[in-house]
């Protein structure tokens, strides 16, 4: 199927999609951002240094030890680490002024002497260990877990040892699980939605699926912002965030259509920042659907669709060879087994006996069609929708009959298992390594492992990566971890992302970060 047929039959589809149900959801949407954003221009009024920033995420919650809720600390301003990633990459002090990791088992780390939370306390070595073990203790994230022996506390002086070798220690130090917040306020009913930290900006109101509310933080440690107060609003809808932006009423947006971008390229008005980020959007498998218990088979869903044209004529991005992006020194950089070739695709799914039998075009597992279930969150904006149309196309030409289920949320149909695809989008390595996110995607007990996909090789390469401690190594052994996904198919790994943020050119002192984890920190000012 050529490029333009293929695009041909997905406007086509979409065409019909638009004039059925989905005119109301995107009205609806338009409704709901119009709202916010009157909420907005209401707080923006009470003050000339205020800035109001259009959310793409929004969690129920903002408690950071909680899955990835603490992502929004971190972008916002918010919550501090000891350390983070800067734009390059590489480690640079947070809360801690330097850092020395003595042997394989121990880190210290000396904090600023002028640190204080939104509550005024001042941030000291106790108070870091206490937050620090809190974190331990609450997160049900596998994946950012250590083997804590002890934390000592003197002074503005924390070191930390670990029980055995833990190569990754600084690495998962800087994931936003590990926030620095007042331990003793977190006892306080609320916490939740007002965690106290250390950013330049501090939580006055959260409110679930709408947004949350800034003001300065008069003591942090970089000297007083010249912003007063933020409001963070909760916009979906890629397209009325752009909205948004063109008519004032935010000032600040991410993660906006590649479509849209040249809207803003095109004035002194915006600022657009746009490069390579660490996504790979991915669609996962339900191995608990006895056909995909088949390596054949989830090899047949890869030749049957041309992925190379959805990511560089539907969704702006880079073909993906495997899950973790080309910038990256453990990338699958060798040739990929399985390509587009529909005629393969239909010879594995014969072999299998997974044929035709009734004549009506699509084939049939032990005498029942296969119909592959293709779910994505409404909110990922068009391209899933996209895809999925030309997926569907494309398999209907092997024999494989496919839906797409487009939902708010899909929560409930993961925990039932009523899916064969799931769309995903995971930052890959957001501190910089490979473990977390194959412990957390694909490790059998991984919290993000949605498909129940086992696989003794691939836990066996995470427990080797546990406990290697040179580069050299651990990039070794993520690349083999890499080829060993891309062989045997728990996911269809489409396209790494493009990143994007777009401000007013009143906005100063902001940056884009490849790992996305990071949006504002003290240095926005405004003009």
């Amino acid at each position: 199927m050529t490029k333009k047929v293929l695009l041909l039959i997905v406007m086509v589809l979409l065409f019909a999609a638009g004039c059925a149900d989905n005119s109301e959801e995107v009205g609806n949407s338009g409704q709901e951002g119009s709202d916010l954003i009157e909420k907005n221009n209401d707080s923006a009024d009470q003050s000339t240094h205020h800035v109001n920033i259009g959310l793409f995420w929004l969690d129920a919650d903002i408690e950071p030890t909680t899955a990835w809720h603490g992502w929004t600390l971190a972008r916002l301003g918010v919550g501090e680490n000891l350390i983070q990633l800067d734009e390059n990459m590489n480690f640079v002090g947070k809360l801690a002024e330097s850092w020395e990791v003595i042997d394989e088992t121990t880190a210290i780390f000396e904090l600023r002497e002028n640190a204080y939370f939104h509550n005024g306390k001042k941030v000291d070595a106790e108070a870091v260990k206490a937050s620090i073990q809190r974190a331990l203790e609450l997160t049900d994230r596998d994946d950012v877990k250590f083997p804590l022996e002890s934390i000592e506390a003197e002074g503005n002086t924390v070191k930390i040892r670990t029980e055995e070798p833990w190569p990754t220690l600084l690495n998962l130090l800087a994931d936003p699980v590990y926030i620095i917040v007042d331990a003793e306020a977190a006892e306080s009913a609320g916490f939740n939605m007002a965690p106290v930290a250390t950013g330049p900006f501090r939580v006055t109101s959260f409110i679930a699926e709408e947004g949350l509310s800034l003001t300065r933080h008069e003591e942090h440690w970089s000297g007083k912002s010249n912003i007063e107060s933020i409001d963070a609003k909760y916009i979906p809808d890629a397209s009325v965030r752009a909205m948004a932006l063109q008519t004032g009423e935010i000032d600040f947006a991410t993660q906006l259509n590649h479509t849209d971008l040249e809207i803003f390229e095109d004035t002194d008005e915006y600022v657009v920042l746009r490069g390579p980020n660490l996504r790979i959007f991915q669609l996962r498998l339900n191995m608990d659907k006895p056909y995909m218990k088949y390596p054949e088979f989830r090899q047949a869903l890869v030749h049957g669709i041309d992925k190379n044209s959805y990511a560089k004529e539907l969704a702006n991005g880079v073909p993906a060879k495997g899950p973790f992006a080309p910038q990256l020194s453990f990338s699958f950089d060798g040739e990929v087994p399985y390509n587009f070739d529909p005629e393969k695709a239909k010879d594995l799914l014969d072999d299998l006996g997974i044929v035709d039998v009734n004549g009506d075009g699509f084939r049939e597992y032990q005498g029942e069609r296969i119909i592959l279930s293709y779910v994505a969150r409404s909110d990922l904006g068009q391209v899933p929708n996209t895809i999925g149309s030309a997926m569907q196309a494309q398999y209907r030409d092997i024999g494989l009959d496919m839906e797409l289920v487009l939902v708010e949320s899909d929560s409930s149909l993961v925990e039932s298992g009523d899916f064969d695809m799931r769309w995903e989008r995971w930052t890959s390595a957001p501190t910089g390594d490979p473990q977390s996110y194959l412990q957390a995607s694909f490790g059998s007990d991984g919290s993000g492992n949605r498909g129940n996909y086992s696989n003794e090789e691939l836990d066996s390469l995470i427990q080797k990566l546990v406990r290697t401690v040179e580069k050299e190594d651990r990039d070794r052994i993520g690349i083999q971890a890499a080829e060993l996904l891309i062989t045997d198919v728990p996911a269809l790994f489409l396209y790494y992302g493009e990143g994007n943020v777009v401000h007013s050119s009143r906005l100063t002192g902001i940056e884009r970060f490849t790992s996305e984890v990071y949006y504002i920190d003290e240095r926005m000012e405004l003009q």
